[in-house]
């Protein structure tokens, strides 16, 4: 059979195309002989479904993820379409990534975290003409957004939303002791810790794990910022331990006091993943914590008792100012998919207004936007902890600041190098000096590969 009648027979099963169109185009390849129509629309009755590989992320917004995945369902059946929807979480994403672009067999399209489009582009398709569609008809991308799918004037993605966070602050126990809210880390978060906590009560002034999780390394990366460092100088070389040696000591040592010498961090706090701070929140084990958006969702959805009693501020800074890093999640195809038109069709129907409406109302916090005109959303002034959140998004900076954007400065994060040289220090009993050379020497080796 030749090709292109089957092209057009697979786009009507799919419903990209109307019959018209399929009958007009089929006529003219094969020269408009009825008993060739009617061949071709029955082999298109006949077809079974398309079947689409969709990789989703999980994230702790249980209602979120129940909506996309019925806009996802909804599509599918309006366009005939059998999906197979597989989620990832925090915990599992990148390795399970990595084990399907390394096996060959990738899904069709997915939903990645900021690292996707540098770290996957080998893999993924050029969604250029997409992604300014889409950008094109909300304003545009804002700029945090655009530098992480955008690489080198093609984009790799299509930006969907980002999970905004702050610090998030038991302000009863604040107002009970007299205590102002912090803007710092030294001395007023530390302060505010010490004399709000209860160690006898295990309540604790600040939860913020050092370990190999996204939370741990929101932390570590922007700490290094707030005392004038980072991993990386202006040019996008490697700086841990050279250009911002004495800065990147100073902020790792905070870190680690945190735990060993202000001792305002729960016992065990070395073990935590993402989800452990949320639970010891809410379990009113912490008064001050470190999250995304989630955290609120959590209180919010359940009635909880701490909501009203929580606010949520912009993340506190250091010596040289306040820094944070947005990552814009977005949506990936993969080359090796051979249905590239559904996958596009697919990601211009979650990203219709209405239906992000849908899902951002939901999810009460968690859907910080990419594209300008959802950032002007009169939602984000509908509760006053939102402002906190959203303004966290609008000033952050990138990883591989204040260098380029770069694949290698997504590798140091993927492989958690700022995470594993706190604990380092804090569960091998290093020193900070050491700790910082062997990261910076496990970036260079990064560097030398990844340096696009």
């Amino acid at each position: 059979m030749d090709s292109r009648l089957k092209d057009l027979a697979e786009r009507l099963d799919a419903g990209l195309i109307a019959r018209r169109e399929f009958l007009r185009k089929a006529a003219l390849v094969t020269g408009g002989t009825a008993v060739g129509l009617k061949a071709l629309e029955s082999m298109a009755r006949a077809q079974s479904p398309t079947k689409l590989r969709v990789w989703l992320f999980k994230s702790y917004v249980t209602a979120g993820n129940d909506i996309l995945a019925k806009q996802v369902e909804g599509w599918a059946a309006e366009r005939k379409v059998q999906v197979d929807m597989d989620w990832a979480t925090f915990g599992d994403r990148e390795q399970k990534f990595v084990a399907a672009i390394e096996a060959g067999n990738p899904p069709d399209m997915a939903e990645m975290n900021y690292q996707g489009p540098a770290r996957y582009k080998p893999a993924l398709r050029d969604v250029t003409k997409l992604a300014k569609d889409i950008a094109g008809a909300r304003g545009g991308l804002l700029p945090y957004a655009d530098r992480v799918v955008n690489i080198a004037g093609q984009y790799f993605g299509v930006a969907r939303q980002a999970f905004p966070g702050g610090l998030f602050v038991r302000k009863d126990l604040l107002d009970a002791k007299g205590v102002k809210l912090p803007k710092r880390y030294d001395p007023d978060v530390v302060d505010m810790a010490k004399k709000c906590q209860d160690a006898s009560k295990d309540l604790w002034g600040f939860g913020q794990t050092l370990n190999r999780c996204d939370d741990g390394n929101g932390f570590m990366q922007a700490i290094l910022w707030d005392y004038g460092g980072s991993v990386w100088d202006k040019d996008g070389k490697p700086a841990l331990a050279t250009t911002f040696k004495k800065e990147n000591l100073e902020a790792l040592q905070f870190a680690v006091d945190t735990i060993q010498k202000h001792k305002i961090q729960p016992p065990g706090v070395m073990g935590w993943n993402d989800v452990s701070n949320n639970e010891a929140y809410m379990a009113g084990k912490l008064v001050s914590t470190n999250n995304g958006a989630s955290l609120y969702y959590a209180m919010v959805a359940k009635k909880h008792p701490l909501a009203e009693k929580t606010q949520v501020i912009l993340t506190p800074g250091g010596p040289a100012g306040s820094f944070v890093a947005a990552g814009a999640y977005n949506w990936g195809i993969f080359q090796k998919s051979k249905h590239t038109e559904l996958c596009e069709d697919l990601i211009r129907w979650v990203e219709d207004e209405k239906r992000f409406d849908e899902y951002m109302q939901a999810s009460i916090g968690q859907a910080g936007p990419v594209y300008k005109s959802r950032a002007d959303k009169p939602y984000w002034k509908s509760d006053p902890n939102f402002q906190g959140m959203v303004q966290n998004i609008l000033r952050s900076v990138w990883p591989g600041y204040p260098g380029p954007f770069s694949a290698a400065a997504v590798e140091v994060q993927a492989q958690y190098i700022l995470c594993d040289m706190a604990g380092r220090v804090v569960t091998a009993g290093l020193s900070p000096e050491a700790a910082l050379k062997e990261a910076h020497g496990r970036v260079e080796e990064i560097y030398k590969v990844r340096r696009s």
